[in-house]
């Protein structure tokens, strides 16, 4: 799968403009207060270059999973159409306001904002109430979708999508409006990530290692298969791996394995050697005899994991051939933990990882890209995330994308001639 490049908020005519943007604002938020503003952060630099070119700004986001209303069901006597109160972005009008140095104006009903959007002159923002409070954002049927859009694709003359964590849905907002208006162009955020990861799928910096994670080989079988065709190494750890060494015969104790997938591990083994991919598993492991965090885990000698044991983070001589292997790459891609990282006792393996790969990043240029989720989160943790190239902002669309599959809120965008 190829990326292509697609035209930006730079190659659009701004000045004088009603500039309908899709962000992700789809922040923790509890009690009112939001806990973590870096989605919010992050859509910055696209808000401000609309206003700085003379342009007003129509913003769009999701919150949460609201159940949503239909276009058709009666308003309400008070309030508006499929409003919850724990899905609300009103909390992010103050935030936002702040962070812009700006007054922006609210939209209590994302459908019926007209009124607001003709009073809007250069300079201004307008924050719309969550898109999901209505079903036909996320309908099944395009047909649904392309009503919302409509609705929505009236208020502006140019879309701008900044919003890659939803870049996998089709939905009104992300792909109808600009379906509606016949064009689309990427945000500063979205173009940072369509860049990086065609980067790392087109054209990477050899060798590339994939770092993969996490729980399930279920999960990660397209992004392993996608990928085998395009890395050096392969690094497995996190649940997963025990599925790998059972499959390679060794003893696994009580970790978690997928027993059923015993098979598609020895073939995606035999399919890597084919492809001359060196994959590294763990030979050693951090474990315990139940799921709990304890003050002094076992560390066993060698791969086998003894009876009525289970792994719950890769061991010290893993994490030393990982750190190596690192060292010796010039990019890296990441996505899923190497342990239970949550807890401090099953964190070593995930942040020496992490550690590694933003050492290589600050000492020698190596390029880093995390594929969101749990991995972004534990960078985040051991204050490792601002030192790597990229952290993106979408685990489900960056793990879509590394599968090798297009994503419909990026390929609906306007390609560059």
């Amino acid at each position: 799968m190829s990326l292509e490049a697609k035209l930006s908020i730079d190659d659009a005519n701004l000045q004088g403009k009603k500039v309908l943007i899709r962000v992700d604002f789809n922040v923790p938020v509890k009690n009112g207060e939001i806990t973590n503003d870096f989605r919010i952060r992050s859509a910055l630099p696209t808000i401000e270059k609309v206003l700085k070119e003379g342009g007003s700004c129509i913003l769009m986001s999701h919150l949460g999973r609201p159940k949503g209303a239909k276009m058709t069901d009666a308003v309400p006597s008070q309030g508006v159409r499929g409003f919850e109160a724990a899905a609300t972005l009103r909390p992010i009008v103050a935030r936002l306001s702040e962070l812009l140095g700006k007054k922006v104006d609210f939209a209590p009903d994302c459908l019926d904002a007209g009124a607001q959007v003709a009073k809007l002159q250069p300079g201004d923002v307008l924050l719309l109430e969550n898109v999901r409070f209505y079903a036909e954002e996320g309908s099944k049927s395009e047909d649904e979708r392309a009503k919302m859009a409509k609705v929505l694709a009236a208020y502006g003359d140019v879309y701008v999508s900044d919003a890659f964590g939803t870049a996998h849905r089709d939905s009104a907002t992300m792909t109808g409006i600009p379906k509606v208006l016949g064009a689309g162009y990427a945000g500063y955020l979205m173009k940072k990530e369509i860049d990086y990861f065609a980067q790392v799928l087109n054209s990477p910096p050899r060798p590339l290692v994939a770092i993969v994670g996490g729980a399930k080989v279920s999960d990660k079988i397209q992004l392993l298969d996608n990928m085998l065709g395009r890395i050096n190494y392969l690094m497995i750890g996190g649940a997963m791996a025990y599925t790998f060494l059972k499959a390679q015969g060794k003893s696994i104790g009580i970790s978690m394995c997928e027993q059923d997938k015993l098979d598609l591990a020895r073939s995606l083994l035999a399919k890597a050697k084919e492809r001359n991919v060196e994959v590294l598993l763990p030979v050693d492991h951090v474990c315990n005899k139940e799921f709990k965090a304890v003050d002094a885990p076992l560390v066993t000698e060698g791969a086998d994991i003894p009876d009525g044991n289970m792994a719950l983070d890769i061991g010290p001589k893993t994490i030393a051939n990982y750190v190596a292997v690192i060292g010796k790459c010039k990019s890296v891609i990441w996505n899923g933990p190497m342990g239970v990282f949550e807890m401090p006792c099953y964190s070593k393996g995930t942040f020496a990882v992490a550690k590694a790969m933003a050492d290589g990043t600050r000492n020698t240029g190596l390029l880093t890209i995390i594929g969101g989720g749990d991995s972004a989160s534990a960078a985040e943790l051991c204050g490792e995330a601002p030192h790597m190239s990229h952290v993106s902002t979408g685990g489900g669309a960056s793990l879509e994308l590394l599968e090798g599959k297009s994503l419909p809120g990026v390929a609906v965008l306007s390609g560059k001639q």
